[in-house]
């Protein structure tokens, strides 16, 4: 009886680790949590000095990626988070940002395209031209940043079964354009 026990109490705490480690992320805390004061880009260009200091935690897709001495120096095009704090897809920006990231990131890995969330301070405007239109770029120096995973493409024509268009339908059996 004494080792039912034993093994019941084994089992539970197996179960216990389980399920604790399917519900981690892998996504630190600090990204996946807005700040207390959620800024938005909007807001701290129409008013910068107001936020000037101020925490931001935004995202978005990689533009460019610059190296310096001791920094790399990403432009971003704002996008909106999700619940976890990464960009979504599709075509709505908020416009974008400089953010100032101490340390070398390479820009293979940092490339146009990629989708990456930073946490840190609004530091000033930084005004610098796209093509002929001046534009004021938010400067964010970059405390903690997370680089989200490439989306994976699944190739649905080479799904191995073959699939019926009429089963869930008309059932196992019954197959319209046949006559017997």
């Amino acid at each position: 009886m004494q080792n039912l026990l034993y093994i019941a109490k084994i089992i539970y705490l197996l179960t216990g680790i389980l399920f604790l480690t399917a519900c981690a992320s892998g996504i630190p805390e600090i990204i996946e949590k807005p700040p207390a004061e959620d800024l938005s880009l909007v807001r701290v260009q129409a008013q910068p000095e107001k936020h000037q200091g101020k925490v931001i935690r935004w995202g978005g897709d990689i533009i460019h990626t610059e190296n310096k001495k001791d920094q790399t120096t990403l432009t971003v095009l704002a996008k909106p988070l999700d619940s976890y704090g990464e960009p979504m897809e599709g075509d709505k920006s908020y416009g974008r940002f400089i953010a100032i990231i101490k340390g070398f990131l390479d820009p293979a890995i940092y490339a146009k395209g990629r989708s990456i969330t930073v946490y840190g301070r609004y530091e000033k405007i930084l005004d610098k031209k796209i093509d002929n239109f001046d534009y004021r770029y938010p400067l964010v120096k970059v405390e903690h940043f997370y680089l989200w995973q490439v989306p994976e493409k699944v190739n649905y024509n080479d799904y191995p079964y073959w699939y019926d268009p009429w089963y869930p339908y008309w059932g196992p059996y019954y197959h319209p354009h046949r006559h017997y």
